[in-house]
């Protein structure tokens, strides 16, 4: 079907009469895109055809409404046009192409959003390892010669070497307050980014752990004296024995996990709900993590979440310093109404070194724990 021009004379055609046809500006089309090749110049329709016969690619589309009489329904249609304004398609409402079409038009579109709900986060830091040994060198020319116990205090089973120690790591001397002027930063970029928050961070104790052989550390999680407080594990001695086990992140692509092969040892476990690594399988998401200590890496975390390490068999010492970090916010934290954003540094110093004394609780039994 199409649209027929026909030439009339110029003093009209007569009864009997034939017009000649205008093959020039007649049009073969389908009936559903007739409507674009009809232009009304005010009261005038002009039928208008390409110089070509070949409709090329569509480069525009818009929804058409159109009636095929007064009394029908409007009807919707996404049609499409070439670079000469030619219909290449014209799709109804309802068909696949026009739900197809009018999505990517942003009309009348069915979104959808993948909405992933955060757990936690854990924040990584690779440190020089330059000053890794000089942490080192201070641990073996002070913190082991005071040797001040710090076991009364913590849950880990290490004990299995005449070596096997955990010990109070001192801030508050030369080399410690150097340390923990770089903890506190971290604990302030950590909440920062990770919460948008502005926040005072301050590392209030630590510890330095001395494994062997044997030596593990149960499921725990750290105690601190604000409402939001962070816990960090730097990693400062890696027997050889654990360095040349797997990456877990290469768990899923083959390792295996079973049969006692041990590529966890030594690591540090963490966990925050009942799903494990399998239970992606079945669409849950994985609610824990192995970390496979490497010499200079501090790991930052909440520290309400519960980890263990696991024990390793092998020569060499398993060396971490761990630390509890305070976080103060700086507009809701308030003393007497008085936000901390409001204080002098006087007074800040002094508010932060009372959190700094506060009796620990264990969180199971309510009794206060002893400060080691």
């Amino acid at each position: 079907m199409g649209i027929k021009i026909f030439d009339l004379p110029p003093d009209g055609l007569k009864d009997g009469g034939k017009a000649k046809l205008n093959t020039e500006q007649s049009i073969e089309t389908p009936n559903e895109v007739l409507s674009r090749n009809v232009e009304k110049e005010k009261e005038d329709v002009k039928i208008t055809k390409s110089d070509s016969d070949e409709v090329g690619p569509a480069v525009r589309g818009e929804i058409v409404e159109e009636r095929t009489s007064p009394e029908d329904p409007l009807v919707r249609k996404y049609v499409q046009y070439d670079a000469e304004d030619r219909v290449v398609s014209s799709d109804p409402e309802g068909s696949e192409e026009f739900a197809a079409a009018v999505g990517e038009a942003g009309q009348g579109r069915v979104k959808a959003s993948m909405k992933t709900k955060m757990a936690l986060h854990m924040l990584r830091v690779e440190l020089p390892l330059e000053v890794i040994d000089e942490i080192n060198s201070h641990i073996d020319e002070t913190t082991i010669p005071n040797a001040e116990d710090a076991s009364k205090g913590l849950v880990g089973q290490i004990s299995s070497n005449e070596k096997s120690a955990q010990f109070k790591f001192d801030l508050n001397d030369e080399v410690g307050k150097l340390v923990k002027g770089q903890l506190d930063k971290a604990g302030k970029s950590y909440v920062n980014n990770g919460f948008g928050r502005d926040v005072t961070a301050d590392a209030f104790e630590a510890w330095t752990v001395h494994s062997y052989a044997g030596d593990y550390n149960p499921l725990h999680d750290h105690g601190c004296r604000t409402e939001a407080g962070l816990s960090m594990i730097m990693y400062l001695k890696v027997p050889e024995c654990i360095q040349k086990l797997p990456d877990p992140s290469e768990f899923g692509g083959g390792v295996d996990i079973n049969h006692a092969s041990g590529v966890v040892d030594g690591y540090t476990y963490f966990t925050w709900g009942n799903n494990n690594m399998r239970d992606v399988v079945a669409l849950k998401p994985v609610t824990e993590e192995y970390v496979k200590p490497e010499k200079g890496t501090l790991i930052i975390f909440p520290n309400w979440l519960r980890h263990s390490v696991n024990p390793f068999f092998g020569e060499g010492e398993r060396r971490t310093f761990s630390s509890n970090v305070n976080i103060f916010n700086k507009q809701n934290f308030k003393i007497k109404g008085k936000a901390l954003s409001e204080m002098s540094d006087e007074e800040k110093e002094g508010i932060i070194s009372q959190f700094r004394g506060r009796k620990k609780v264990n969180k199971a039994t309510g009794a206060e724990i002893k400060e080691w």
